[in-house]
């Protein structure tokens, strides 16, 4: 007998700042929505633990897309006559654009890395919709990291990604886990993983300033327990951690 993940996937068509796009996502489990956004330049694949683990499942309708110009939610018409810079306003957009479309009622958003950096605008700025948030290994600005050298001819700026990113986990972390973050990163497109950075990282613009705590990330039972932990809150804008240790 053949052995299938408990995982859906299918496409949605959204209307994001005047353009059509066809959004790739996955979905796994009844009970209170849960929105997973993936890092910069990966895709829903890094949820794929998440949506298999039934601890989650059980309680949660966990539900991750593909970012659009990621994975495989490829680009809008046009895409090719100009550059691809993210802003935080387009992806708060495209969120509730997906939360909208598949009527989500006041899911919890997950997101990690650049997804974290934005669950607490999107807790800012629809608090009617989003029900709590969480992020995972969120900043709110850090330098460094939109670097016009990804870009060059002469760089591979997949494995740069990819390995820089490698660089950023745990040594203690399984390396099976890392091997697999790794190959995700080397999916994506040119110049991407530098676009997708710049609601993150942050070039100057004008906005709030949250503390943020750093979590560990890509790991089930550690995502299980915070979800576990959201019932127990009401209202917001707040933001669950835990420690490092």
């Amino acid at each position: 007998m053949p052995e299938f993940d408990p995982i859906t996937g299918r496409y949605v068509y959204l209307d994001i700042a005047g353009a059509r796009n066809r959004v790739y996502f996955e979905e796994a489990g009844l009970g209170r929505p849960l929105v997973c956004l993936h890092t910069a330049g990966a895709d829903s694949r890094q949820y794929r633990h998440l949506l298999c683990d039934e601890q989650v499942t059980s309680r949660w309708h966990a539900v991750a897309f593909d970012l659009p110009f990621h994975g495989r939610s490829i680009p809008p018409e046009g895409w090719w006559e100009r550059e691809y810079l993210l802003t935080c306003e387009a992806y708060a957009e495209t969120v509730m654009a997906f939360v909208r479309a598949l009527g989500l009622d006041r899911p919890v958003v997950l997101g990690c890395s650049m997804g974290g950096a934005v669950v607490l605008e999107l807790a800012r700025r629809h608090v009617s919709e989003v029900g709590a948030v969480i992020g995972l290994e969120a900043a709110s600005k850090i330098e460094g990291r939109f670097l016009d050298w990804s870009l060059m001819p002469d760089i591979d700026g997949s494995v740069m990604a990819a390995s820089w990113t490698y660089g950023l986990m745990a040594p203690q972390s399984p390396e099976t886990a890392r091997r697999e973050v790794w190959w995700t990163y080397t999916q994506g497109a040119p110049g991407i993983y530098r676009g997708a950075l710049l609601p993150t990282w942050g070039q100057g613009g004008e906005g709030p300033t949250y503390l943020y705590v750093a979590i560990p990330a890509y790991t089930s039972p550690w995502s299980a327990a915070l979800l576990k932990r959201v019932d127990t809150y009401k209202g917001l804008p707040h933001c669950l951690y835990m420690p490092n240790n």
